[in-house]
């Protein structure tokens, strides 16, 4: 709820060049002008107050990180809940025609009919329907093969989403890190000690921003589309109704999202004046406090900070203190640190295009205040811009508007043109639709454009607020049974209260069960159908979801922690694949269960004396078991795993430091999966999946060092691998030990067996690995990573 105004269309401004005599814009709230005396308090401030102000200010910095950080998981968990699968872009070609459980987003066109001609970008043209075969009546019609479906069409939408709140979380972040903050990413405020998700344990509240029972049980305050939708979802009911949890994109989540991403023209016309009024014991409100608070001491936390009232009202508050000049001469700008930019940077790739090109997500910018608040204020506007709607920023800069860097651009806005096409997003804030094409192309049967591209290319018109009104209005339109399949919205829950079970059809809809033929050590479709509906089970169904509820957290949980490495210098490797791979384990949840992940429970610590394995029946402590490894150190992507021999993905990395996620980056020796000597040296995705095969190398070299585990001290050394009797090792090796061969298209797991067998003497008296364990359901079910 956000008490700022919507950008609709074609720039519409009409602010003078002469900046000081800027009328107050009729649907800005004329409280956000200073007093002579609140302005004296910001530009002469004793400096006394020095320590606490730079701790609330970071404090506020932390809680705008937290505000983002707590968008993702909750709307990853609606997002993986649209029923459907998807077949993995895969470059090397290992599972043709398979189809894995769960959506993903889609390369295709919106029917007309579905279509919101004022906003979505129309790519119809770019399929060029009209060179494929078939008509209406043709049983192998061809010209619908890119009409997106319902689902598809919605999934792609909430995923661009998804997608810039990991850019928003980015640019508060480097905000945060540039005013002298390392920030966190496991704030006490979102979640627990277990790493559990508290913020979405049924809770009434937005942390930082409102308390939903704090509301007036007045609807008429809410945007017509807010207040229509939730007279129709919730009779009788009020805003102090509305609770928090990750749960399915049903309706009423979907309001939920709305209001988390509404603009409110006046946000404290919803909250109860009482609230807005000071309390007789702490002299202040609950809401909109006026910043610097006097009260704040040095040793505060976010957890100390007022409620804000709407994200308009934290990012004044955030710059009021950034705006801070003390009598001494000093200020609290004078402090940088690390800063990261994801989306428009990877170092080492001379291809990659920048995807937000209108936006510095690095805040390299040293001694000139001007300069540097400037770029703080263009993360302020992309951030508010592409989510709540436009006006934030053009409020902070009409507060300070007798300032230069203030001048510059609101007279920036008045001088840009006329937008070309119906926008709530401003043009320099939209993803570049030439970089998304280049940095994720196509592959083999997707079409002209990726389905990543296409989801994010379509909606780049459109503000989050508008994206989930249409999901909204999608939604109500086509949730009721309908006879054409792609015509109806259903999440998984629906599906499997219908009474669907899983089928070969569905992973393998062109029938023949082409990859397993081609690739003999990938698992048949149907050993993969018959451990889902095997999961699913009355007798097993609880423990299913409780492992993957466990798996999701601890993956998110890898995560996070990893992104807190990021940010703190101590890795210069952003965990992308990770933010994937979270995607996979909860959707997995859902396409096993039909129930909700519970992210609130937590996970167990791990026990930092413990040698915890990979997968399946390769423990270090208990040789011989057939066990997985325990849920708390499952995780997705290399850097989030905790400690050595917990690797086990495709995606295979040198024995030395180094590198990022991907076949390509990796020379010379590979370190084996699960027998990998610490984290960010190993692959990732623990337990491995039945599916998991070796992609190609760029650098030809297959061949992998083996290490052995010191269970004394958790030491490792190097080994020597034996070869099995009747082959002979390469004498051209260069290595200090010998290497294990292996080659594209090789399972990892039995790469990982053969490893573990070697380091653990577990090789027969030829030289060969004992029998490997059957793969679990829980293996069987889990896609490969891509």
């Amino acid at each position: 709820m956000h008490n700022v105004h919507r950008h609709k269309g074609a720039n519409h401004e009409c602010a003078e060049q002469n900046i000081s005599s800027v009328e107050v814009d009729k649907e800005i709230d004329a409280s956000i002008f200073l007093s002579s005396a609140q302005k004296q308090q910001i530009k002469a401030r004793n400096s006394e107050y020095k320590a606490a102000d730079l701790s609330c200010l970071r404090a506020i910095a932390q809680a705008a990180i937290n505000v983002e950080l707590f968008t993702i998981p909750l709307y990853m968990t609606g997002l993986y809940s649209i029923q459907g699968t998807h077949q993995i872009a895969d470059s090397s070609n290992l599972y043709p025609g398979r189809y894995w459980p769960g959506l993903g987003p889609t390369a295709g066109y919106i029917p007309e009919h579905r279509l919101n001609k004022g906003y979505d970008v129309e790519l119809k043209p770019l399929f060029n329907i009209d060179a494929l075969v078939g008509d209406n009546d043709d049983p192998n019609n061809q010209k619908d093969a890119f009409k997106l479906s319902v689902n598809q069409q919605v999934f792609n939408g909430v995923y661009s989403v998804f997608i810039e709140e990991m850019l928003h979380l980015q640019l508060a972040s480097n905000m945060a890190s540039k005013l002298g903050l390392t920030p966190s990413f496991t704030s006490q405020a979102l979640i627990d000690e277990k790493f559990g998700w508290k913020c979405y344990n049924n809770q009434s509240s937005i942390p930082h921003i409102l308390d939903f029972a704090d509301c007036s049980d007045d609807l008429s305050k809410l945007s017509p589309e807010v207040q229509a939708y939730f007279k129709q979802i919730f009779p009788n009911k009020t805003l102090q109704d509305l609770r928090v949890n990750a749960t399915e994109l049903n309706k009423e989540q979907t309001l939920l999202f709305m209001l988390i991403e509404e603009t409110e023209e006046n946000a404290k016309k919803i909250i109860q004046e009482q609230y807005l009024e000071p309390n007789k014991d702490t002299k202040r409100p609950k809401y909109f406090e006026q910043a610097p608070y006097d009260w704040w001491k040095p040793d505060y936390t976010e957890k100390n900070l007022p409620l804000f009232g709407s994200i308009g009202h934290m990012y004044l508050s955030y710059w009021d203190y950034i705006q801070i000049q003390y009598d001494d001469g000093t200020s609290l700008l004078d402090y940088a640190t690390i800063q990261r930019d994801y989306f428009n940077e990877r170092p080492g790739n001379k291809d990659y295009q920048p995807q937000f090109p209108g936006i510095k997500g690095s805040l390299n910018v040293k001694e000139d205040h001007t300069a540097l608040k400037e770029a703080l204020m263009n993360n302020v506007n992309a951030i508010t811009d592409q989510g709540e709607g436009d006006g934030v920023a053009e409020m902070i800069c009409k507060r300070w508007a007798d300032e230069k860097w203030a001048q510059n651009l609101l007279a920036a806005k008045v001088a840009k043109a006329d937008d070309i096409h119906l926008s709530t997003v401003e043009e320099k804030f939209q993803p570049s639709a030439e970089a998304l094409k280049a940095d994720y192309p196509a592959s083999c049967g997707e079409g002209p454009i990726s389905g990543s591209a296409c989801a994010r290319i379509t909606n780049k018109y459109k503000d989050h607020f508008q994206i989930f009104t249409d999901t909204m209005k999608l939604i109500v339109d086509f949730e009721k049974p309908s006879s054409q399949s792609d015509e109806r919205y259903m999440t998984w829950s629906t599906w499997f209260a219908e009474g669907n079970n899983w089928n070969e059809a569905l992973l393998d809809p062109n029938g023949g069960d082409e990859a397993a033929k081609q690739n003999p050590n990938l698992p048949c479709v149907s050993s993969v159908v018959k451990a889902l509906n095997n999961l699913k089970l009355s007798s097993n169904i609880g423990n299913t979801h409780q492992l993957f509820s466990q798996s999701a957290v601890g993956t998110i949980k890898g995560l996070t922690t990893a992104l807190d490495r990021y940010w703190s210098g101590k890795t210069s490797e952003f965990p992308g694949p990770a933010m994937g791979g979270s995607g996979d384990r909860i959707s997995i949840c859902w396409a096993t269960t039909g129930i909700a992940p519970d992210l609130v429970t937590g996970i167990a610590p791990q026990n930092p004396n413990t040698l915890y394995h990979a997968c399946q029946g390769m423990s270090y402590t208990n040789i011989g078991s057939d066990d997985l490894p325990p849920p708390e150190v499952y995780h997705s992507c290399k850097g989030s795993n905790d400690c050595k021999a917990q690797g086990g993905c495709g995606f295979v990395h040198s024995t030395t430091p180094g590198g990022s996620c991907g076949g390509s980056v990796s020379t010379g020796p590979k370190s084996a999966p699960a027998d990998n000597k610490c984290n960010n040296l190993g692959g990732c995705a623990v337990p491995i999946s039945a599916s998991q095969l070796f992609p190609k190398l760029s650098d030809e070299e297959y061949d992998m060092q083996l290490f052995k585990f010191n269970l004394k001290d958790n030491s490792f050394s190097a080994i020597d691998y034996i070869y099995p009797k009747g082959q002979q090792a390469p004498t051209d090796q260069s290595a200090d030990h010998v290497l294990m061969p292996y080659k594209q298209g090789d399972a990892v797991y039995n790469i990982a067996w053969q490893a573990y067998c070697n380091a653990n003497g577990l090789l027969n008296e030829d030289g060969e690995p004992k029998e490997k364990p059957k793969p679990s359901d829980i293996r069987l079910a889990l896609p490969p990573s891509t």
